[in-house]
């Protein structure tokens, strides 16, 4: 039976750069805090033993492994569902990869990330996942996807059309573009009818600020509960009953035509080069912060 209702706990974790063991030992703590708060389900941000790393290798593990099974224990203390990322062994370059352990200890799912973020040369360390994963929390159909993921509407709306009610999306959004991640995230559950839930992390790593901002968004794309720019738990309950009387009401994913949308070119690439605009500046770069 599925649940009607899904209490969430998004952590705002201030990553200590490259030191897992510093953050697993942060980490538990979260985990305290959220299973006292009742969530059923913890998450993680992108990457949240190393931060957002250009040099996996030294940290690449297999899954299951040293990360999914430390939250493995931690899932099995505090009885509750709980989503991480790790460095995931792999040739010719590690993954990204996100998990899921359940409140038995075991790996529920992994996810890898699609789309490598190339505009931070993501994709020059790291290979692309080629799948979008199903699993069940009580019940309810859930799926992942991760970071710049979030530009992509198309692992979304397959992983609605295969019945995913909520999707988790760990992440290191930079404050830069932070408007940006609001928006996407009420566009992708907006577009989907199902609810979407991105964690964010806080604190700075070498080169990058990050402001938090994680959301739980429901169907309608509204906003359930949203953190600030400080280290802790942002908690909200998404209520599966209202989601699905939605889908019910207004079936506007019966409506799509995929039949035509192949003949207007919707696999192809944009007409134009990668790259910064002369003149603009790299908006990554401090002085344009």
């Amino acid at each position: 039976m599925r649940a009607s209702s899904l209490r969430v706990a998004l952590i705002q974790q201030d990553t200590i750069w490259q030191d897992p063991a510093a953050n697993l030992a942060r980490a538990r703590d979260h985990v305290a805090t959220a299973a006292r708060a009742g969530a059923r389900v913890a998450v993680f941000p992108e990457l949240f033993t190393l931060g957002f790393t250009m040099a996996p290798e030294p940290f690449a593990e297999a899954i299951p492994g040293p990360t999914s099974a430390a939250l493995s224990d931690l899932s099995r203390a505090f009885g509750l569902y709980l989503v991480g990322t790790a460095v995931e062994a792999h040739a010719p370059h590690p993954r990204n990869a996100a998990f899921v352990t359940a409140p038995d200890g075991s790996l529920l799912a992994t996810y890898r990330k699609i789309h490598p973020f190339s505009y931070g040369d993501e994709n020059r360390h790291y290979s692309g996942g080629e799948s979008c994963p199903i699993f069940e929390i009580d019940g309810v159909p859930c799926g992942l996807q991760i970071c710049y993921d979030l530009r992509f509407p198309e692992p979304f709306r397959t992983l609605a059309a295969r019945g995913a009610e909520v999707v988790f999306v760990p992440a290191n959004w930079p404050r830069r573009r932070i408007s940006a991640w609001s928006t996407l995230l009420a566009a992708r559950a907006i577009e989907n009818q199902m609810a979407v839930c991105g964690v964010n992390r806080v604190g700075r790593d070498p080169l990058v600020d990050y402001p938090g901002r994680s959301a739980i968004h429901d169907a309608f794309g509204e906003v359930i509960a949203v953190g600030d720019a400080s280290e802790g738990i942002v908690i909200g309950d998404i209520d599966l009953v209202q989601l699905r009387a939605w889908r019910h009401r207004f079936p506007a994913l019966q409506d799509r035509r995929p039949e035509v949308y192949s003949g207007l070119g919707a696999s192809g690439k944009p007409p134009f080069e990668p790259g910064p605009i002369s003149g603009m500046g790299d908006p990554d770069d401090p002085a344009h912060r």
